[in-house]
C-alpha cells in the first residue's frame, strides 16, 4: 500500500536525503559537468543543468549554457519534475499555464522547451533533476533515443552521488597513515559537531585542575551548563537549527573563557567548564557572569533569531568537595536547583545534597515497597453533603514497613517523578484496589464506588484505558464501581496525546472521570471544555481557607458555581472542620471529604467505616473525626 505524505513530509525527506551527500554548494566536479554538456549535445539544447530542490531555492551542481547557479524554488521547473514519476517533458512553455508567466520564461534565458528527469537518493526520495531547455519551443518534444538519454544520464549522476556518498563516509576512516594515530585519538576525545573536548578528556583535565590546585593552594571551580529550551528549538525548527544552536553555543563559551580555562561538550546540550587557579571568589563570579552575558544573546541561523539563555550549576574544590566523583555530583545538583527557574547560575550548597539524599531515600522507600508488596491502598470516606451518606471511596496510596508503621505518600514523593516508579506503583494500586472491591462485593459491602488516582506516566502508552478496563472485567466488576482521577498535569505531560482517548474509553464503559486538585493548574477551563469530565476535585489548598481567607473562600464559591452550571459532580477536598462542610453544603457542593469524615484506613476497616457513617446518617451517632 502506498503512504501518501504531506508536503512537509516530503520537504523533510528530501532534506535529509539531500543532506547525506553533502552537496549543496559543493565545488564543481568535472564527472557532472561532463553529464550536462554531454545533455546538452546529443539532445540539441542551449542549455543543461543538474538541479538540487533545496527549501527555498533550486542549486544547480552541474549547468552548461547558464550564468546562475541558482534561482529561487517559486521559479523552478525541476521542483516540478520531481513530484512527476519520472520524466517530464514540456514543449512550449508559454502555452503551458503552469509556467506561462513564469519569470524564466517572460525574461532570461527565455524558457520554451524544457526537459527533465528526476534525480532519486538511494532510498527512493526524490531530490534533484537533469533538464535540458531552449529558447525555442519543441512542439514535438523528444525522440526515443533523447528520453533514453535523459534517463541513462540521470542514472548516472545517482551512481555518482552513491559513489560521493560512498567517499563522504569512508574519508573519515581515510587518512594519511602518518596522522592516523593523532587523528583517532583527537576524534575520540572532541565532538564532531562543535570541536569542543567530550566527557572523557574533561574528566581527566578534571582530574588534572585538582591536583594542580592542591599542590598550589589554589582552588579549582566545575561549571556544567546546560542550553535552556534547547529541545523545543531542535524540534521546531530542525537539527540544523539545533546544531547551529549548539555551535554558537559552543563557540560564545570558548570566547567567554580565560585562556587557562577548560570547556567541553559533555552530550546532547550540556557542557562543562573548568575555572583553574582561583585566589579570590569574584574570579568565579567574573567568569560566570561573562558567560551568562555572552549565551543569553540570540543566536541567528538561516536568518532567524533562537532566543538562547543558559542555566549554570558551580561547585568548587576543595570547599564542596575534595575528590572530582563527588564535586561533579555538587555541580550537577546545583545545576538542577538553577533549571528550575532557568536562565541563571546557582552555587552549590549543603542544603541541595540534603535534598537529593532525601530524595534517594524516597525512591529506596518506594523500591523497597515494590519489592516487598507493602505498597497498599488506604481508603477515605466521600460522603454526601446533603443526607450525610456514604458515597464511596478514595483509594490513597501508603507504604507499611515490618514494624506496622504505615508511611505516608509525602515520604517517597520522588517516586512519582520517577516514570518507571510511578508506573508501577500504580499498576500495584490499581491490582490492589480492584482485588479489594471484589472482596467487598463477595461478602456484600455497600462501599459506592472507589476513586483511584492516575498520573502523567500511566498515560505514556496508549493502552491505558484498555488496560484498566480488561483488569475490571477480569475480576468481573462494573466499570461503574470506579471513578478515575486525574490532575491537570496528565494534560500537560509527554503522554498527553493519548489522555483524551484513554479518557473516552473509560467513560464510555462507565468509568467517571474526576479531574482532581481543580483550580491549581493553568488551563481549567480549558480542560473541562476538552475532556469528559464528570467530578470536579476542589482542591483542599482552597478548602482550608474557607472563612479564614477571602480569596479562598470565594475561589470555592466559585468553583461550586462553575460546577453545578456545568451539570458536573463537585467535592470539596481536604474538609477538616464542621464549618467548611456546612459551607461547602450551603453553597450548592455535592460530595465531601477529608479528616472531618475520616481518614484514609486499610482495607480490612472498610466495613467499620460504612457502618459508622452510616450510623451518623441516620442520627444514631454523631459523627466523630477519625
Amino acid at each position: 500500500m502506498t503512504v501518501m505524505l504531506s508536503r512537509a513530509e516530503r520537504d523533510r525527506c528530501r532534506r535529509e536525503a539531500i543532506a547525506r551527500y553533502d552537496i549543496l554548494d559543493s565545488a564543481p566536479e568535472s564527472q557532472f559537468d561532463d553529464i550536462v554538456s554531454l545533455a546538452a549535445r546529443i539532445i540539441g539544447t542551449q542549455t543543461s543543468a543538474i538541479s538540487f530542490i533545496d527549501d527555498t531555492r533550486q542549486w544547480f551542481k552541474a549547468r552548461t549554457g547558464l550564468e546562475a547557479c541558482e534561482t529561487p524554488i517559486s521559479v523552478s521547473f525541476c521542483a516540478h519534475t520531481i513530484e512527476t514519476g519520472g520524466l517530464s517533458v514540456i514543449p512550449d512553455a508559454r502555452e503551458d499555464p503552469r509556467f506561462a508567466d513564469n519569470p524564466l520564461v517572460t525574461g532570461a534565458p527565455f524558457i520554451r522547451f524544457y526537459a527533465g528527469m528526476r534525480i532519486l537518493a538511494s532510498d527512493g526520495t526524490p531530490i534533484a533533476a537533469l533538464c535540458v531547455f531552449d529558447p525555442a519551443p519543441r512542439p514535438q518534444g523528444l525522440s526515443a533515443i533523447e528520453e533514453t538519454t535523459l534517463r541513462t544520464l540521470a542514472g548516472q549522476v545517482e551512481a555518482l552521488l552513491e559513489l560521493r556518498r560512498l567517499v563522504l563516509e569512508r574519508d573519515a576512516q581515510v587518512i594519511a597513515q602518518s596522522q592516523l594515530t593523532e587523528r583517532l585519538r583527537y576524534v575520540a576525545e572532541h565532538d564532531d559537531l562543535t570541536g569542543l573536548p567530550r566527557r572523557d578528556l574533561f574528566q581527566k583535565r578534571l582530574v588534572e585542575a585538582m591536583r594542580d590546585a592542591r599542590r598550589t593552594g589554589q582552588r579549582t571551580a566545575l561549571l556544567f551548563v546546560d542550553v535552556d529550551h534547547f529541545k523545543q528549538i531542535n524540534d521546531s525548527y530542525g537539527h540544523d537549527a539545533g546544531d547551529a544552536l549548539l555551535c554558537g553555543f559552543a563557540s560564545r563559551l570558548s570566547h567567554a573563557l580565560r585562556p587557562c580555562d577548560f570547556a567541553a561538550r559533555l552530550g546532547g546540550d550540556e557542557f562543562g567548564v573548568i575555572i583553574g587557579g582561583i585566589d579570590r571568589d569574584e574570579q568565579v563570579a567574573n567568569v560566570v557572569r561573562s558567560i551568562s552575558q555572552r549565551l543569553h544573546q540570540p543566536i541567528r541561523h538561516r536568518g532567524q533569531l533562537f532566543g538562547c539563555k543558559a542555566s549554570i550549576g558551580v561547585a568548587i574544590y576543595p570547599d564542596h568537595a575534595d575528590d572530582a566523583e563527588n564535586l561533579v555530583k555538587c555541580a550537577d545538583l546545583a545545576l538542577g536547583e538553577a533549571k528550575q527557574s532557568r536562565g541563571r547560575a546557582e552555587i552549590f550548597s549543603p542544603r541541595l545534597m540534603e535534598e537529593f539524599e532525601r530524595g534517594t531515600q524516597m525512591l529506596s522507600v518506594a523500591r523497597e515497597g515494590l519489592a516487598t508488596g507493602r505498597i497498599v491502598a488506604h481508603y477515605q470516606p466521600k460522603l454526601d453533603l446533603n443526607t450525610g451518606a456514604l458515597v464511596g471511596f478514595e483509594a490513597l496510596v501508603r507504604c507499611e514497613t515490618d514494624e506496622r508503621v504505615t508511611i505516608m505518600p509525602q515520604s517517597f514523593a520522588q517516586a512519582f517523578d520517577d516514570r518507571e516508579l510511578a508506573v508501577a506503583i500504580s499498576a500495584r494500586m490499581i491490582s490492589s484496589v480492584l482485588d479489594d472491591i471484589r472482596g467487598w462485593v463477595d461478602a456484600g459491602v455497600p462501599f459506592g464506588h472507589v476513586a483511584i488516582n492516575a498520573g502523567a506516566a500511566d498515560f505514556r502508552s496508549n493502552a491505558f484505558g484498555e488496560m484498566l478496563l480488561r483488569e475490571i472485567a477480569v475480576r468481573g466488576l462494573s466499570p461503574d464501581m470506579i471513578e478515575l482521577e486525574v490532575t491537570e498535569g496528565v494534560f500537560l505531560g509527554r503522554g498527553a496525546q493519548h489522555v483524551d482517548r484513554a479518557l473516552s474509553v473509560l467513560s464510555e464503559a462507565g468509568v467517571r472521570i474526576a479531574l482532581d486538585d481543580f483550580g491549581t493548574g493553568y488551563a481549567s477551563l480549558t480542560h473541562l471544555k476538552q475532556f469528559r469530565v464528570d467530578v470536579l476535585k476542589i482542591d483542599r489548598s482552597f478548602v482550608s481557607g474557607i472563612g479564614r481567607n477571602f480569596d479562598d473562600t470565594t475561589i470555592v464559591r466559585a468553583l461550586i458555581g462553575l460546577g453545578k452550571s456545568l451539570g458536573i459532580v463537585t467535592v470539596a477536598e481536604g474538609i477538616e472542620t464542621a464549618a467548611q462542610a456546612e459551607f461547602a453544603r450551603a453553597q450548592g457542593c455535592d460530595i465531601g471529604q477529608g479528616y472531618y469524615f475520616g481518614k484514609a484506613q486499610a482495607a480490612a476497616l472498610v466495613p467499620n467505616i460504612i457502618d459508622r457513617v452510616g450510623r451518623a446518617a441516620s442520627g444514631s451517632i454523631a459523627l466523630e473525626r477519625g
